[in-house]
């Protein structure tokens, strides 16, 4: 699914701002004067403006819409609020950011960095898991976390770096449907048209490594029209012997 975010806001000439900023980094704006529920689980994050809306007075509301937002939710302010306030929102709701008086480019930056994190919580939790010496096994694959090895069975395969993260991206987003977008971003940490065009030859190439039959996957499948999905085989991890 594409990345979009949802603008909440009453200014039309920041909306226009962050649209236009915004599509350099492939991402989509969607505004709205107030809050929509049932739409808030289709985008990637939102961007509240409480300068022209402001949150819902009732705690549970708040408590709703950070369950159903799976990225950051960031507030816009043109006046301090008092510190108290601010950490309740961290602290309380679980919000990602708090932006006062900056420019357009620094809110941009911080909305594109915030949504990187949350594309690559799982890398990012793998990486640190590599540190404790494990390996994790999927299907018939024996990936060492700690050694940055894939094998099957007992040969190595010779992945390079970059199908090596490919791989990693797969396994922590199993059973999910990912774009080619998402997988630029996570992978090569843009979404350029160069890079879109070459993810389908990386995989190709992945696909010859780790499948047992190239011309016909089972673990990496095409899903035509939207992306790729990695078939979950029951991947559980080990101590690294």
């Amino acid at each position: 699914m594409p990345l979009e975010i949802l603008l909440i806001s009453q200014n039309l000439k920041l909306a226009d701002k962050l649209e236009k900023l915004l599509a350099a980094f492939q991402i989509n704006t969607r505004v709205s004067f107030e809050p929509l529920d049932h739409l808030l689980q289709q985008v990637s994050g939102v961007v509240w403006d409480l300068s022209t809306t402001e949150l819902p007075a009732n705690a549970s509301e708040l408590q709703i819409l950070r369950s159903q937002i799976a990225g950051p939710i960031l507030l816009l302010d043109e006046k301090q609020r008092p510190i108290k306030t601010v950490c309740s929102y961290f602290l309380d709701y679980h919000l990602d950011d708090y932006i006062f008086g900056e420019s357009t480019s620094e809110i941009v930056a911080r909305i594109v960095q915030k949504i990187w994190v949350y594309q690559n919580k799982d890398n990012l939790q793998l990486t640190q898991q590599s540190q404790e010496s494990e390996s994790l096994v999927v299907g018939h694959l024996k990936i060492d976390l700690s050694k940055f090895e894939v094998n099957n069975g007992n040969q190595k395969l010779n992945l390079s770096p970059i199908e090596y993260k490919l791989l990693l991206f797969f396994v922590s987003n199993s059973n999910t449907v990912l774009s080619r977008t998402q997988i630029a971003s996570a992978v090569w940490g843009n979404t350029t048209g160069a890079t879109l065009r070459i993810i389908d030859t990386h995989i190709s190439n992945l696909r010859k490594k780790i499948e047992v039959e190239p011309k016909n996957p089972q673990m990496l499948t095409t899903i035509r029209g939207f992306g790729y999905l990695f078939k979950d085989h029951g991947a559980k991890r080990t101590q690294v012997n």
